[in-house]
């Protein structure tokens, strides 16, 4: 792809936008930072809800192009996919993979109202980017609902993952990432396979599972587990994904259409598991996807330990480069201003089942991961109004930052390395 290039005299400080940070920044601070008194589950948006907004952005600008990418395994419902923009950076953005993690879909559903409801404040985003969108990929998970109370009437409490049996002729072993939980569903954001291979005039195609030697059976809290472990381009990539899942399928084809050059995800993160003080946590953390030209500063780096389990080795020095910059330049803007406290780093390591780690490689996508405080089930969890206001600013940076250089030029990637490292990884996000 043609990337373009800008003066180097652009630096980090250029790349405020007047009175957007600030905007979307007071919108944080009107929102009280105390624990959520409403269930998410209760306030975010239905699916239904949901398609019928996208379709009024899509019916209000000739600058949107809305498609429906796929259907949910259980419920049925439509997977969306928005496109907006004109630009020569692609940018592919997924949120709700996990359907108890809705602040995103809410948080880039109003960043894509504010472009099409006023595109001349913001031309440069549209008229430098092309902004690729699937606002919920796990349309099952946002709307599971059950009788918790025993007063026969189920009530929607969301769920992490679909709603998707295991089939014995979908793979040899039914793989660790599919609860059993009733109803039985699939963690997407372990489904992801990372040998996909991607084909110019049809569907990605995904890689059988027929090698018996390539699954590891093993025991966690006196249960047993099947473990899938794909060889790989002379790597083993342990708890690889399988891509049985038919949001996945759809996710990965929006994915290779756009063929971007940068690949977004939006998380939750857990703030009963952090190393820091629980009292004061973070409310975001990025983290970058990179590769083995930066090695050594993997939080989890041990001389001797196979490359693949440190970083991913598929990702070359320039796709890591970009990655480390975006995630280093958005951070600090956020941080400047104060209100945010500070933006913290997400420990790295390949996670093989994951969409930044399956996917990234295949288009060299600088990656970008945004982990948002509290799980929707947690006591202590931030109110979920602050959840959408903190990501929707991180958001809008990022597209900011795109637009005036989406190679970042002038950004040290090494200070990627200097925010401060927050607990958590793999088996988080």
């Amino acid at each position: 792809m043609n990337r373009r290039q800008y003066l180097s005299t652009v630096g980090v400080a250029a790349l405020a936008v007047p009175n957007a940070a600030e905007s979307v920044v007071g919108a944080v601070d009107a929102i009280d930072a105390q624990p959520s008194q409403t269930s998410e589950a209760q306030t975010s948006l239905t699916n239904e809800r949901l398609a019928a907004k996208l379709r009024a952005l899509d019916e209000r600008s000739p600058l949107v192009a809305l498609r429906r990418i796929g259907r949910s395994a259980g419920r049925d419902d439509p997977l969306w996919e928005f496109r907006i923009g004109r630009g020569e950076t692609n940018v592919h953005l997924v949120t709700q993979l996990h359907g108890d993690e809705p602040a995103g879909t809410e948080a880039i559903l109003t960043v894509l109202r504010e472009l099409v409801d006023d595109p001349e404040r913001h031309a440069d985003v549209l008229n430098e980017l092309t902004l690729t969108v699937v606002p919920r990929a796990n349309p099952d998970g946002a709307m599971f609902a059950r009788d918790d109370d025993g007063d026969g009437t189920a009530e929607r409490v969301t769920r992490r993952e679909n709603v998707q049996p295991w089939r014995q002729d979908a793979s040899r072993h039914e793989p660790d990432y599919h609860s059993v939980n009733r109803p039985p569903g699939y963690d997407l954001n372990r489904d992801f396979d990372p040998t996909v291979e991607f084909s110019q005039a049809g569907r990605s195609a995904r890689n059988t599972d027929a090698d018996s030697s390539e699954w590891t059976e093993y025991e966690e809290n006196d249960e047993q587990y099947w473990r899938h472990d794909r060889a790989y381009r002379g790597h083993t990539l342990r708890g690889s994904g399988l891509g049985l899942t038919p949001e996945v399928t759809a996710v990965v084809d929006s994915y290779r259409c756009a063929d971007p050059d940068v690949a977004i995800t939006h998380h939750h993160k857990s703030v009963g598991t952090r190393g820091r003080s629980a009292e004061s946590p973070s409310l975001l953390s990025v983290m970058a996807a990179f590769g083995p030209a930066y090695l050594e500063r993997a939080p989890s780096y041990e001389a001797g330990e196979p490359v693949e389990t440190v970083v991913n080795p598929f990702l070359d020095a320039e796709t890591s480069r970009r990655s480390l910059r975006l995630n280093s330049a958005v951070a600090r803007e956020l941080t400047a201003g104060g209100r945010f406290g500070e933006v913290t780093r997400y420990g790295y390591e390949p996670l093989w089942g994951s969409y930044l780690d399956a996917l990234s490689p295949k288009t060299n996508a600088a990656g970008m991961l945004y982990e948002v405080a509290g799980q929707s089930d947690e006591a202590d969890s931030f109110d979920y109004g602050r959840k959408i206001a903190v990501s929707r600013a991180a958001f809008r940076r990022t597209f900011e930052a795109l637009a005036t250089d989406p190679t970042l030029s002038n950004v040290d990637e090494r200070r990627y390395f200097d925010l401060p490292l927050e607990s958590g990884g793999p088996t988080e996000r």
